[in-house]
């Protein structure tokens, strides 16, 4: 039954485990897209050789509206990294949960061993017991 529970308990930590790696996947990818969007804003500073003032104010639109999406994708990377971290600390818990009933189970076992060696020995020792009356007996 503990064993049944530990191996639920194992397959629990690897799907958290799975859930961790998507979380660090998606964190990344965030991040990516951070770095396009900055490259992207770099390279309108560096392209200005518009002289009309329609065309710069464009410009200065298209930046403004570039520089809020860049300030919603650092918050979404911030979102993401909490995830992450959440997501960290809950399979650390479950690591240490899933290792303690491990360590129960495995106690178990090496109690269960030496009660069976303990009564295997009683049991020889019974047996001699009887093998040396019997041999008085017979003497």
């Amino acid at each position: 039954m503990l064993a049944k529970f530990k191996n639920m308990q194992k397959d629990k930590l690897e799907q958290m485990l799975a859930k961790q790696s998507q979380l660090q996947q998606r964190s990344l990818q965030e991040q990516q897209r951070l770095q396009r969007l900055q490259q992207h804003i770099d390279s309108m500073d560096k392209n200005i050789n518009m002289q009309s003032s329609l065309g710069l104010q464009n410009l200065s639109g298209m930046k403004a509206i570039l520089a809020n999406l860049s300030h919603q994708q650092t918050e979404l990377i911030s979102q993401s990294k909490n995830d992450e971290h959440r997501q960290q600390r809950a399979c650390l818990k479950q690591m240490s949960f899933t290792k303690g009933i491990e360590g129960i189970v495995n106690n178990r076992h090496i109690s269960l061993q030496r009660q069976q060696q303990t009564q295997e020995n009683k049991q020889l020792d019974e047996m001699v017991s009887q093998a040396y009356i019997r041999q008085k007996m017979s003497d």
